[in-house]
């Protein structure tokens, strides 16, 4: 290879063959936002953020919802929530040093106040309660909205088969038939009832991952236990 090294560059000027550079190999690490690891200790990851509306659920606690909020906002992303419930998410919003330019809250049905960029993403969160349609108002391209259910009820099942991506912590009997009746997964309904406090059931594309959020220190102390009732 031919060339001089860039101005101020480490990297200096390295002379090898053709062939040499043809058998080079990129590997680069999976991207987005990861949720935890898989059996195989794997990281798991979601990309939320892309050139089209990006549609989450989550049935679970509200802490498994802030934990997710929490490392969006990591990636870059601004914060919208829409909730029943602004106490709860202003207190974590203080415990992580988090300001109002980056997190704010929105009322319920009112779109973000400026577009979702691939530079500048935006989360929504819809923490309301019941929910019995798609809010299509909110889809924008490079922006992801996230649906939080304290529980799964028949009328959610309307945006549990319209979502790209559904996360599931330990649901009870009633809650495994509807998710596994409505996402065609009844092989695996008995598993949804077994998994750990901090597992989530983590299905794109008609496929289920079993996940270990695994939680650093740091969101243990800021946000607290993830299991569903804490």
């Amino acid at each position: 290879m031919n060339g001089a090294a860039f101005p101020g560059s480490r990297m200096g000027l390295h002379v090898t063959s053709t062939p040499t550079v043809a058998g080079l190999h990129l590997v680069a690490g999976g991207g987005g936002l990861v949720v935890g690891r898989n059996r195989q200790q794997e990281p798991v990851g979601l990309r939320l953020f892309r050139a089209e509306p990006t549609r989450l659920m989550l049935t679970g606690g509200v802490r498994c919802a802030e934990l997710l909020a929490f490392r969006a906002l990591a990636l870059g992303a601004r914060l919208f929530i829409q909730t029943a419930r602004e106490q709860e998410w202003d207190a974590v919003l203080r415990r992580c040093v988090i300001g109002r330019e980056v997190a704010s809250f929105l009322p319920p049905g009112v779109a973000p106040p400026t577009p979702a960029t691939p530079t500048e993403p935006q989360l929504v969160v819809i923490d309301t309660g019941p929910v019995t349609g798609p809010d299509t108002s909110l889809a924008a391209p490079w922006r992801a909205t996230l649906v939080v259910r304290d529980e799964l009820a028949g009328w959610d099942v309307e945006v549990l088969v319209r979502s790209d991506i559904v996360v599931l912590q330990r649901l009870t009997e009633p809650e495994a038939v509807t998710a596994a009746t409505a996402l065609g997964l009844v092989s695996v309904q008995s598993w949804f009832t077994q998994l750990h406090p901090e597992m989530v059931g983590l299905i794109t594309r008609g496929k289920v991952q079993w996940v270990t959020l695994s939680m650093t220190p740091t969101e243990r102390q800021l946000i607290g236990p993830v299991a569903r009732g804490q």
